[in-house]
C-alpha cells in the first residue's frame, strides 16, 4: 500500500464530505428567512447533488479495494535477533545448510607465531583485568586480533568493526523473516576507510567474532547466524566467493566456523587455554587458527578485492 493510494483515499473521502455539507447548507437556508440566493437557488436545484455522490463513492470503493489488495500482498514481517534465531530460522532467510559437520580441512601453518611483544601484552591482560564479564574476556580476544592483523603480510588492509548492526531478509510465503543484531566484532576489508567514517557495507566483513563469558547450544547458534548474515549479504550483491568465518570464544574456550561457497556450515572442535598459567601450546594453536581464518579472508579480499 503506497502512501499516494492511501491520500487519494483521504482526497475523496473528504471531497464527499464538502459535497454533503455543502446541500445540507443551502437546504438550512432555504428554511431561513432571508432565503437563498439566485445563484445558490440554482445551485441547489439544478446540480445533481445523487450522481455526483454516487460518483464520489464509487472513486472511494476502487481506492478502499485497491488498498486491500495490496495490504493483502504485501509480506508480514517476523524479525528474529542473532540470540533468538534458531537452526531453521537461519537457514530458512540465509539459505545455508545448518546440519552439523566437523570442520577439518583448515590449515595450521607451524611456521607461524606471535610477535615478540604478544605474550607480554596477553599476561598483562591475564593478570590485570577482571575475567568474570564479557567485556573482561574481550581484551584476550583483543590481543589475539590485534597482533594478527597487524602483521605485515596484511599490509593493515583490514580492520576489526565492532558492534556493526546488521540485518538480511528474505520472503517465505507471505511473511518477509530478518535476522537482525549487532556483532561483537567483524574483520573485513578497510583499506581506505577512515577510523571514524561509516563503516564498509556488510558484504565486505567476511568474519564474524562473538564473545562470550561461557556458552551452550543458543550462543552457538547465535555466531552462526552472525557468519551466515555475512554469507548471505555476499550473495544478494553477486559476489563471486561467498565463503566466510566465524568465531566464538570466552577467552578460554574457542570454536571456529565456516560457511563453504555450497553454503555448508562447518564446525571445529573447542580449542581451550589455561589462562591462569598461559600454555605455550595451547596459546599458539589458536593464533595459528586465528591466524588461518584472517589470512583466508585476506587473500578473498585480495584475488577479489572482497
Amino acid at each position: 500500500m503506497s502512501q499516494y493510494d492511501k491520500d487519494k483515499l483521504q482526497a475523496v473521502e473528504l471531497e464527499i464530505k464538502t459535497v454533503k455539507a455543502r446541500k445540507l447548507e443551502l437546504q438550512k437556508k432555504a428554511k431561513r428567512a432571508e432565503g437563498l440566493t439566485t445563484d445558490e437557488l440554482v445551485e441547489l436545484e439544478e446540480f445533481d447533488w445523487k450522481e455526483t455522490l454516487q460518483e464520489l463513492k464509487k472513486d472511494k470503493k476502487y481506492w478502499e479495494d485497491l488498498i486491500k489488495i495490496t495490504t493483502k500482498e504485501e509480506p508480514k514481517e517476523e524479525s528474529k535477533s542473532f540470540r533468538e534465531a534458531d537452526s531453521k530460522w537461519i537457514s530458512s532467510i540465509t539459505s545455508i545448510d545448518t546440519n552439523y559437520r566437523e570442520w577439518t580441512t583448515f590449515h595450521l601453518d607451524d611456521s607461524i607465531n606471535p610477535s615478540e611483544n604478544f605474550y607480554s601484552r596477553l599476561k598483562q591482560s591475564v593478570a590485570l583485568v577482571h575475567m568474570k564479564f564479557e567485556a573482561g574476556r574481550r581484551f584476550v580476544l583483543n590481543d589475539f586480533l590485534l597482533d594478527i592483523l597487524y602483521r605485515p603480510e596484511f599490509k593493515e588492509s583490514l580492520k576489526i568493526f565492532p558492534e556493526i548492526p546488521m540485518e538480511v531478509s528474505k520472503t517465505v510465503g507471505n511473511k518477509k523473516r530478518k535476522i537482525i543484531g549487532d556483532t561483537d566484532y567483524t574483520i573485513g576489508l578497510g583499506k581506505g576507510y577512515d577510523i571514524f567514517s561509516n563503516v564498509p557495507p556488510n558484504e565486505l566483513h567476511l568474519i564474524a567474532i562473538e564473545a562470550k563469558t561461557k556458552w551452550d547450544e543458543e550462543e552457538y547458534w547465535q555466531c552462526v547466524a552472525e557468519t551466515a548474515t555475512l554469507y548471505k549479504s555476499r550473495k544478494d550483491v553477486g559476489k563471486t566467493k561467498c565463503s566466510v568465518w566465524g568465531v566464538l570464544s570466552n577467552a578460554a574456550d574457542w570454536q571456529f566456523i565456516f560457511i563453504d561457497e555450497k553454503g555448508l556450515l562447518w564446525t571445529s572442535r573447542r580449542i581451550s587455554i589455561t589462562l591462569r598459567s598461559l600454555d605455550e601450546e595451547e596459546v599458539v594453536k589458536v593464533y595459528r587458527f586465528l591466524y588461518f581464518l584472517v589470512k583466508s579472508c585476506f587473500d578473498a579480499c585480495t584475488v577479489l578485492s572482497c
